[in-house]
């Protein structure tokens, strides 16, 4: 795609989210046509038509929205706008179309509304990018190979433990949840090491605080991808928690989805947990 398109096509399970950005004018009408018919395909899918940075629809784009609105309803499905701004409700209801349209604050809610997942249910689409980002800051930061396992549920009974673990919260406007990414001291000296290009056998202040920096660096790329999809999570800092075998309780209520990691130099787990 075009860097300076307006629009852009995100592919979600069961779903495509149509991502508008800035002010909409008819120029791109055609490409977005085009692009679209490559999207509506058997099995035809929902749309999610993101409009957090959206600032202005012209009349073309509108009828374009309905049109596709339409089209989906022979399909059986059905289209929902996020993350929607008062600018764009405001110029919605001055030509009579605000009722039109469904909406839903983020992308979460969208699908919950459409049967997509269950309220609090983690799908592949939200696990998937902290997947890959954890693969990937691994890899460029610290020369390290990792690949991921099964990924699972974990049971109350269940007690996850290591010796030093990151941990960042996840906020948008309709969930919250958080995300640890735990290791043996032993793996994470390595990591480190491989960082920072120097041996380090024991733990310090500074080794502590490199924690906090991956965890910071694997919640970047994933809130990107993330929101890009329309999710609206927002940013925040990292904390570090440190010492032998400790066992982390989440920071909200709700199904912990644990994916583990294996590596040269050992294994490692990230914690994923889910609030709606």
């Amino acid at each position: 795609m075009q860097n300076n398109l307006s629009f852009s096509f995100i592919k979600g399970d069961g779903y495509v989210t149509l991502r508008l950005v800035g002010s909409l004018d008819d120029e791109q009408i055609k490409l977005y046509e085009a692009g679209l018919a490559l999207q509506l395909t058997d099995p035809y899918p929902h749309f999610i038509v993101n409009c957090e940075h959206l600032s202005f629809l012209s009349k073309g784009w509108v009828r374009a929205l309905l049109k596709l609105k339409a089209d989906l309803k022979s399909y059986n499905k059905e289209m929902r706008l996020i993350q929607i701004k008062p600018p764009i409700v405001t110029q919605l209801k001055k030509e009579g179309i605000d009722s039109s349209f469904k909406y839903a604050a983020g992308l979460r809610e969208a699908l919950v509304d459409l049967g997509l997942v269950t309220k609090k249910m983690l799908d592949t689409d939200f696990i998937n990018p902290f997947l890959n980002a954890t693969l990937n800051v691994l890899k460029v930061q610290a020369g390290i190979e990792a690949k991921p396992g099964k990924v699972f549920v974990k049971t109350d009974a269940q007690k996850s433990v290591g010796d030093i673990s990151g941990v960042i919260g996840l906020v948008s406007d309709s969930f919250s949840g958080s995300v640890n990414i735990t290791f043996p001291e032993k793996v994470f000296l390595e990591i480190v090491s491989g960082m920072l290009g120097e041996t380090y056998t024991e733990m310090s202040q500074d080794i502590i605080d490199a924690a906090g920096e991956i965890t910071n660096m694997i919640f970047g790329q994933a809130k990107v991808i993330l929101n890009e999809k329309g999710y609206g999570i927002k940013t925040a800092i990292p904390s570090v928690v440190s010492g032998k075998n400790h066992a982390l309780e989440t920071l909200t209520k709700g199904p912990i989805v644990v994916v583990p990691f294996e590596s040269s130099k050992g294994s490692f787990f990230v914690e994923i947990c889910l609030s709606a």
